[in-house]
């Protein structure tokens, strides 16, 4: 599957964490993580790039926390209301939205599977179908619009627990209004736009023409099921590129400042965010038995 920048930032609002390996300068330290065969850290840009907002949001090991807890919370719901619930396992690929914010920026997973995402790893699903009955005990009555109740059910109940009294489930709105507007904003400044115009022609000089990061990882042709030598070509282009040029170090110094300036003028609501996102995490451990 291949996903534009703005999908990923959208579907990984709660997920934004720098973790991968760097070829650029040292800067901001991103949280430690280990390497691993799908997206080495040694092969990415984005390795020692941590954005400001990062303190605000879930990274992927905190989300997963907060998701098993969820399912755990879930799944003995379901129990008591007689349905043999169990949360689907499939893993995702263990692959931080760093290392896709600035479009692809990691060498291996370009040359491996171009501008698609690596296929998750099948876990075990949730075979037995739980009918119109099991759907609404772990789901709630659907919406108007026929989709699943975010806060309904079993489902519901468990976000409720892990998140208290004192906020919503998962991270902030106003964190992720930062994590979103500082990318668009950056996106159309003066410094981002001649680093584009550096990047372009570095792609030019290849044979591959795109204005943009963007424009590349958005080409419909790379739109089949899985990548071709052409897709593949092209990304290991465009992260060379962006190593080349300092593409990915300008754009996150940019980014950076923006952030941290919304983050002065949010300071009192942001301290407050940062102590729900950790009592969440306290009481998702405790629910695992684990220790924080």
């Amino acid at each position: 599957m291949r996903k534009t920048t703005t999908t990923v930032l959208l579907v990984g609002a709660l997920l934004l964490a720098g973790c991968s390996g760097s070829q650029d300068d040292s800067g901001t330290a991103a949280p430690s993580a280990s390497d691993n065969s799908i997206a080495p850290r040694s092969s990415s840009l984005t390795a020692n790039l941590a954005l400001p907002v990062e303190g605000y949001i879930f990274s992927e090991a905190e989300l997963g926390l907060l998701t098993r807890a969820m399912n755990d919370l879930a799944q003995d719901c379901m129990k008591s209301k007689g349905f043999d619930y169990r949360p689907d396992s499939t893993e995702a690929p263990d692959i931080g939205v760093m290392d896709r914010r600035y479009g692809i920026a990691n060498s291996h997973t370009a040359a491996m599977y171009g501008y698609h995402f690596p296929i998750p790893k099948t876990g075990r699903p949730n075979t037995r179908s739980l009918g119109a009955a099991g759907s609404i005990a772990l789901s709630g009555k659907p919406l108007a619009d026929g989709s699943l109740n975010p806060d309904g059910g079993c489902v519901g109940q468990a976000k409720k627990r892990l998140a208290g009294k004192d906020g919503g489930f998962g991270p902030d709105q106003v964190a992720r209004r930062i994590n979103m507007d500082s990318f668009v904003r950056s996106e159309k400044d003066p410094r981002v736009l001649a680093a584009f115009r550096k990047w372009s022609s570095c792609m030019a000089g290849q044979g591959f023409r795109y204005a943009s990061p963007m424009d590349a990882i958005d080409d419909p042709q790379f739109g089949a099921a899985q990548a071709g030598p052409a897709e593949i070509s092209t990304a290991r282009a465009d992260v060379e590129c962006k190593k080349k040029t300092g593409l990915v170090r300008t754009w996150f110094d940019v980014e950076s400042a923006m952030q941290q300036t919304a983050i002065d003028k949010n300071a009192e609501e942001l301290a407050r965010v940062g102590r729900h996102k950790e009592d969440q995490l306290k009481r998702a451990a405790a629910e695992l038995g684990e220790s924080r």
